[in-house]
């Protein structure tokens, strides 16, 4: 069955007793947390510092499953295609409930930018849907200078109601949440970590952790900045980037939302600051308007500092275990990508805990055999005999 044909899905039949607490409050915990419910796990408790002001809901977002470090082609591809059969789901239920509006992208690339830029990337030739060369007239429309692009249809991601939307769907199958306010402590996936959620969560027994921390996910997580500003435009219909500049920390690009247009960016690796800075602010609306003219005189709505949760080696998903039994799924590290493949990440994080759990079912199954052996009087060589 489809992902999307499973977003209000009654999985009693599949009921899963092992608590499950997932850490982060952004769109890979909610994603997650809403997965697991929906595959049966029926006690699921979400806990996060904060829910405003998080990458996630400061996002642009299109849809565009890139700029997320080393991450493999292959499992982004995997990613990217379930999260798109999924917006396309959400889509047709209305973007005011979901913040999934449907457009169309046209991205160019410029000679100086050298060949690389020139080259399509592997991912979105495979993912995104109606992929071909820009037309002559495209180029002519929206960047005269272009030495070609291409032109797909794509999502607009609005992360606020998005991750509102998923909340509220996980909230219905009766995820529990802790906090704003709730920090875990100790360092990611340590047994301090397990423990300190476990004890937030009011779930001492719990063996399952999600670690959705985005930027507190790992000592290998650092800031990445992007500079937005929203403007009031309604005659942009369509996205309109240019991601592979010249000057790799200033990509351009224009996303068309409901209420706003937002005008990006910049791509600072290793810079959390979320202070205004006027100049970035007047260079994004300045390059811009080179491909949309009138977004030079654009009313400017607001100016938002996005911070990226980087990864040089791009998205982790895997499981880890800590010392006591306790299984961590790592879903971090998504860098400019997260809202792109959140959805096929969540799938997956389903998956490991799934595996985890049949693990200690297995473990928990041996464990009363050797109850059991050493009551008949048996020892070790009984129970092995018997496994």
């Amino acid at each position: 069955m489809a992902a999307t044909q499973r977003l209000n899905e009654d999985s009693t039949s599949r009921e899963r007793h092992d608590p499950v607490i997932v850490v982060g409050g952004g769109v890979m915990g909610f994603a997650s947390a809403l997965r697991l419910l929906q595959d049966g796990f029926h006690d699921v408790t979400l806990i996060a510092e904060k829910f405003g002001q998080i990458p996630s809901k400061s996002s642009p977002a299109v849809f565009r499953p890139a700029w997320m470090g080393r991450t493999p082609t292959d499992r982004t591809i995997r990613w990217g295609l379930s999260t798109l059969q999924h917006l396309a789901h959400l889509a047709r239920l209305g973007s005011e409930a979901t913040g999934i509006t449907p457009t169309t992208h046209l991205e160019f690339f410029k000679h100086n930018a050298g060949e690389a830029a020139a080259r399509p990337d592997p991912v979105l030739s495979k993912v995104m849907p109606g992929f071909r060369d820009a037309t002559s007239a495209e180029i002519a429309t929206f960047c005269p200078e272009a030495a070609g692009g291409w032109v797909y249809s794509t999502f607009m991601i609005e992360g606020a109601r998005y991750v509102r939307f998923l909340e509220g769907k996980a909230r219905e199958l009766g995820l529990r949440v802790v906090g704003p306010g709730k920090k875990v402590a100790g360092e990611a996936q340590s047994a301090e970590w397990c423990a300190s959620a476990a004890a937030l969560a009011e779930r001492a027994a719990a063996k399952l952790f999600v670690n959705a921390c985005g930027l507190d996910g790992g000592q290998d997580c650092y800031p990445i900045r992007g500079d937005l500003v929203l403007v009031k435009a309604p005659f942009v219909k369509v996205a309109v980037g240019e991601y592979n500049p010249a000057d790799g920390q200033r990509p351009t690009y224009i996303y068309p939302r409901r209420d706003h247009v937002v005008l990006g960016s910049t791509y600072l690796e290793h810079d959390g600051s979320r202070e205004d800075r006027p100049e970035s602010t007047q260079d994004v609306i300045r390059r811009c308007s080179e491909f949309v003219p009138e977004l030079l005189n654009a009313p400017v709505i607001a100016v938002v500092p996005c911070v990226r949760p980087g990864r040089k080696e791009g998205v982790r998903v895997d499981c880890v275990l800590a010392d006591g039994g306790l299984a961590v799924v790592n879903n971090y590290g998504h860098g400019g990508g997260g809202m792109s493949i959140a959805w096929g990440c969540a799938e997956e994080v389903v998956s490991l805990v799934l595996e985890r759990t049949q693990a200690l079912s297995v473990a928990g199954s041996a464990s009363d055999l050797l109850v059991g052996s050493r009551l008949a009087g048996g020892g070790p060589e009984s129970l092995r005999a018997r496994l």
